[in-house]
């Protein structure tokens, strides 16, 4: 429902900055105190339709009336300012919950709300609303990125579905003639994509489960990530395309016979592809498993509001209650997986054929870093991938400085 840029939105460290934003966002004296409306923030979505559908839904609920806020520009920096102020919001959606605002009370608990109803919820879309064991949103939307592919090229180059990554990497040089590449990584050679989802195939993934470890000393993944820059080198990515990887126009064109892609251009698929189109996950690495990247957006409530109890019902009944409005706000406008179950399965156009089977795919295999995963961990880890991919370093080397520098981030976070 978003345009990349936009779902690559993440908490930077300005919470304490934007002093002007503070100014204008809280000279109406909007939310926080424990009369008038409740502030609904948004940020600007980019499918038409969407800033109607959220107003409607607001103007009909009657328990309570909604302020909405639909924000454009930066986001991210605009609501980490009003929370930090304690003052002009308090209900809002997110997509990179921070742990240390989490501490600080700039979030309500919602465990209240969540936990009778986590069974119903996507396995991983928990993850990154979990903080110290309590809940701190409600999953909305969730979006999937994995691999697409034309059937009709793997038939005519007599391959398989690659199931390893080594089988991934000779796929991609079968594939590759004079008509098309391989694989498309994205226009920079695939170290953005690599760094953030080879690394949780790989055994140890990034941060263990009790988010108090960085695992990234793998044989494997040094291997992978090495045969990442032979592929490099070897002439069957798709670079310099016209539009990167999260517009499927170069996969549409026959440019490219595998590519990395997200949910949301499964319609455009199907439209221009018919059934010439399927969806594979990361392979695993030996001794790892097979991953879907998982990113999602979020309902919260300020934990500074003087209406928290408010904004809780009104997040409840939103994303928990309304299975009708889950279904048209992840299906109509855009195209995204329902967090709860009870919508997914009522969802029509997930039921069948490819997008089915990318559910399917990311019920088992999805994968999200969590919020103990920060951006600035992310920023190291992308760098070092980099410089391997690309510039050919040694990959243990650089695999090592990274866990070190991520491993004293995630201590503190302890």
């Amino acid at each position: 429902m978003t345009s990349h840029k936009r779902r690559k939105l993440a908490v930077t460290a300005a919470l304490l900055s934007a002093s002007a934003l503070l100014i204008s966002g809280c000279s109406s004296g909007a939310g926080g105190g424990a009369d008038g409306p409740i502030t609904q923030f948004y940020h600007q979505y980019g499918e038409d339709g969407v800033q109607d559908a959220v107003n409607r839904w607001a103007d009909d609920y009657k328990d309570s009336k909604i302020d909405l806020q639909w924000v454009e520009g930066d986001y991210a920096q605009r609501v980490n300012a009003l929370l930090a102020s304690g003052r002009g919001v308090d209900l809002f959606e997110y997509n990179a919950i921070n742990v240390e605002a989490a501490r600080q009370g700039q979030y309500a608990d919602l465990t209240d709300i969540v936990e009778p109803v986590k069974d119903d919820i996507l396995p991983i879309a928990l993850k990154p609303v979990t903080i110290d064991g309590k809940y701190y949103g409600i999953p909305m939307i969730t979006d999937a990125q994995l691999f697409v592919y034309r059937p009709s090229m793997f038939k005519e180059a007599g391959i398989e579905v690659p199931k390893t990554w080594d089988e991934l990497v000779e796929a991609a040089k079968k594939l590759t003639n004079a008509d098309h590449k391989g694989l498309f990584l994205g226009n920079d050679g695939g170290a953005g994509i690599l760094a953030a989802n080879l690394p949780p195939a790989a055994p140890g993934g990034i941060i263990n489960d009790e988010n108090t470890k960085v695992s990234l000393d793998s044989p494997q993944l040094a291997d992978a990530l090495t045969s990442a820059h032979d592929l490099y080198d070897s002439g069957s990515l798709l670079m310099g395309a016209p539009t990167d990887w999260w517009d499927p126009t170069s996969f549409i064109a026959g440019d490219v016979a595998i590519s990395w892609q997200g949910l949301w251009a499964i319609p455009a698929l199907k439209k221009a592809l018919g059934d010439d189109v399927g969806a594979f996950a990361v392979p695993a690495l030996e001794g790892g498993q097979p991953i879907v990247g998982v990113s999602q957006w979020n309902e919260m409530v300020a934990g500074k509001s003087g209406k928290i109890e408010k904004a809780k019902e009104i997040a409840k009944k939103q994303w928990i209650d309304d299975t009708d409005w889950q279904i048209e706000f992840s299906t109509k406008y855009g195209f995204h997986i329902p967090p709860l179950k009870s919508a997914r399965e009522q969802a029509k156009s997930l039921g069948d054929g490819i997008a089915k089977d990318i559910v399917d795919l990311t019920t088992e295999y999805g994968w999200t870093g969590g919020p103990y995963y920060t951006p600035a961990m992310s920023t190291a880890l992308t760098d070092a991938v980099n410089r391997i991919v690309v510039e050919g370093a040694d990959a243990k080397s650089e695999l090592a400085a990274a866990q070190t520098t991520m491993q004293g981030m995630l201590d503190a976070l302890q």
